[in-house]
This record gives structure tokens, C-alpha cells and sequence, in this order.
């Protein structure tokens, strides 16, 4: 295996080889890579690497910690390749112990030598978001840059005029993903942005084969129907052919266990699904209380002040009806925010203070059965 060494890799891309660069440089036991070949990775075994992504100001790096679990030798040609990813975005930390208890558990079927296929887990995608309590990427040029990390995928290198956030989703796109070169499933872990609350729910593209099982394992609360945002991790997956979803778990900031739970047990399934766990059977699938639908209107506040929120979480709801009252300091009523369709409470704000023109609740319909 060639050896990169780590002052060159700052400034340049990946090197280039079919084999996995290591730095030299070890962190808390565990090797500095720049790029991956799952040939290299031993099997039998979930493996530990840090991934160099980036150099901040100050030549201070940033280190992405990747897990890879292997099954036997001929499982790379055998089985699945999944990619469990989460946190691109620094304040969803829901899917952290999701991807932690997963290869907690991988670490343990691994190694009885049956396990057919490869997962690779990234449990903290963004590390300067994560130090920032921000969902975005930090950047120092220009007094201070915030990058949404999650539109901007599949990135650019430095080499053919990338900044470093560009550079840095490229590293983690082509030296992690190997351009689906290692992956050919993925499931993109995230929560609600700061100050608002949600169910257990998806976002699917059933336009690419494989998403709606994919999607339908989860046994969501709700799956949301659409084609994605691009420079998203799944729409990029989905432009390759790579079936993937965004699995949504609660707000952000807060341990919200039973979605963690769900979360964890979904990913079983899927594993189960895949005929990756020694024997496997087809998982059923309970959707008797998934609500699908296909669009979303937005209730926004047409004043600044304070929210009270009258609807709940999966309320069903009649186009007309009050979902929040809005009030100025005095405690007047600026505003009655009533539905503009009827369909089920998908979002609401949990975060009272508002200004005008911000979301305070979402509804989900399905257009094509309500003919809207």
C-alpha cells in the first residue's frame, strides 16, 4: 500500500492509485488515510480509520472517523456495500449512536466469519459543524464562511478549483465512497434544524429502483414522496443509480431514544433484507400507521413575535382549521395561521420566538389522492 505523506495531501486530491493511501500518521490507535479500497481493509473484522479531509486556517486538519466492517474474502463480490452516514449537518446528532450501536453490533457478527457483504459508517460526517453547534461547514476565508455541506455533493478537488468545502465533500465522495465504487446502498441519517420538532419520517425517490423497499423497511411515520435537492448525499446517490434514502429522527440537539431505537432496528432489517447476516429472510413490514404523501405546504408566520403552536405531531388536520396563534410582546394576536389543505402535521416549531416569514408548521398531503 503506498504511503501519502500528510504535508503533501493537504493541498492536493486523492492520491492517485487503486489502493487504500495511507498518511503514515496513526491518531488515538488508529491509521490516517487519505483514500480507501475495501481490498485493503481486513476481513472478518469492523476496521477503524480517520479520514483527512481538509486543512482549516492554521494548517490544523480535519479527521473524519470511518468505520468499516468486512465480511469474509469473497463477500466484496458477494454482498452489499452500504453506507450509513450522518451528522453532514453539525447540530443533527440523532444518527450518531444509531451508526455507533450498528457496528458496535458489526464488530460482533463479523468476526464469527458469515457475514456477507460490507458497511461502511461515517458517524460524524462534519466535524466543524459538530464544533460550531451549527449545521454547517466553518470556513475562515473572508471573516467567516458557512457552507450547507449537503448541497454540494459530489464536491470538487482543489486541483480543478474547489474551496475547501468542495474539496472536503470530495474527499469524503471519492475517497471513502470511491465514486460508488465501495457502496451500491445508502441510507443518510439526519434531524430537523434547530428549533423545530418532527416524527420519524423519510424522504424517498421511488423513481430509482429499489428506494421504496428501502424506504418501506423503515417503517416510518412518514415517507415523503419527491425527487430530492440536488448536491444532496441521497439525490447524488440517485443521480449514480445507487438506491438511497434521507432518514429524518426527531430535532436537533436532543437524544430522542425512541427514534434512536427505530433507527438501530431499521438498519438490522435492512441488513437482514440484503442477505447479509447469516440466515437472512425476508423482514415483513408493518405500514399501517405510515402516512405517505407526496407534497408539503408550509405555514409560515406573516409577523415577528411569539408562536404557540395548537396542533400536534401526526394531528390530522382539515384545510381551515388554526394550527398556531401568533403574539406580539403586548400578548395581542397578530395572526390566527390556519392550514391551507388538509392532510397531517409533519413539522412544528418548537422554538416560540419568530420572525415574519418563517416556517411554524408543516402539513403533508398526498396530491394524488386528494386531487389537488
Amino acid at each position: 500500500m503506498r504511503i501519502c505523506n500528510l504535508a503533501a495531501v493537504a493541498a492536493l486530491t486523492i492520491c492517485a492509485s487503486a489502493q487504500t493511501n495511507f498518511t503514515g500518521d496513526v491518531i488515538s490507535g488508529y491509521p490516517v488515510i487519505t483514500a480507501l479500497d475495501l481490498k485493503d481493509v481486513p476481513s472478518n473484522a469492523v476496521t477503524r480509520y480517520w479520514l483527512y479531509a481538509a486543512t482549516s486556517q492554521g494548517r490544523v486538519p480535519y479527521f473524519l472517523p470511518v468505520f468499516v466492517a468486512r465480511g469474509s474474502n469473497d463477500s466484496l463480490n458477494s454482498g452489499r456495500k452500504l453506507s450509513l452516514s450522518t451528522s453532514i449537518h453539525g447540530d443533527e446528532l440523532n444518527g450518531i449512536p444509531v451508526v455507533q450501536r450498528v457496528f458496535a453490533s458489526l464488530a460482533e457478527w463479523v468476526a464469527q466469519g458469515n457475514f456477507n457483504g460490507t458497511v461502511i459508517g461515517l458517524p460524524t460526517a462534519n466535524p466543524s459543524g459538530n464544533l460550531h453547534n451549527n449545521p454547517n461547514f466553518f470556513s475562515s476565508s473572508d471573516n467567516g464562511f458557512l457552507t450547507n455541506l449537503n448541497r454540494i455533493f459530489p464536491g470538487e478537488s482543489l486541483l480543478d478549483g474547489g474551496n475547501i468545502a468542495e474539496n472536503y465533500v470530495h474527499k469524503i465522495w471519492n475517497g471513502i465512497w470511491g465514486n460508488t465504487t465501495n457502496v451500491d446502498i445508502a441510507v443518510d441519517i439526519h434531524t430537523l434544524s434547530t428549533g423545530s420538532d418532527a416524527p420519524f419520517w423519510a424522504y424517498a425517490d421511488f423513481r430509482q429502483e429499489g428506494v421504496q423497499r428501502l424506504v418501506e423497511l423503515a417503517m416510518p411515520d412518514i415517507i415523503k414522496i419527491d425527487a430530492g435537492e440536488e448536491g444532496s448525499i441521497e439525490t447524488t446517490w440517485i443521480g449514480r443509480g445507487v438506491p438511497a434514502i434521507t432518514l429524518e429522527i426527531g430535532t436537533a440537539k436532543v437524544w430522542r431514544n425512541e427514534y434512536i431505537d427505530r433507527a438501530e432496528q431499521y438498519i438490522y432489517r435492512l441488513l437482514n433484507d440484503l442477505q447479509m447476516l447469516p440466515n437472512s429472510s425476508t423482514p415483513e413490514v408493518d405500514l399501517s400507521n405510515t402516512y405517505k404523501a407526496t407534497d408539503i405546504s408550509s405555514i409560515n408566520a406573516g409577523y415577528s413575535g411569539w408562536v404557540n403552536v395548537t396542533v400536534d405531531l401526526l394531528e390530522d388536520v382539515q384545510e381551515g382549521q388554526e394550527v398556531a396563534v401568533l403574539y406580539d410582546s403586548w400578548g395581542d394576536v397578530l395572526e390566527r395561521l390556519k392550514s391551507s389543505t388538509s392532510g397531517r402535521v409533519h413539522t412544528v416549531r418548537t422554538d416560540p420566538a419568530i420572525e415574519e416569514g418563517s416556517r411554524v408548521v408543516w402539513i403533508v398531503y398526498n396530491a394524488t389522492s386528494s386531487g389537488k
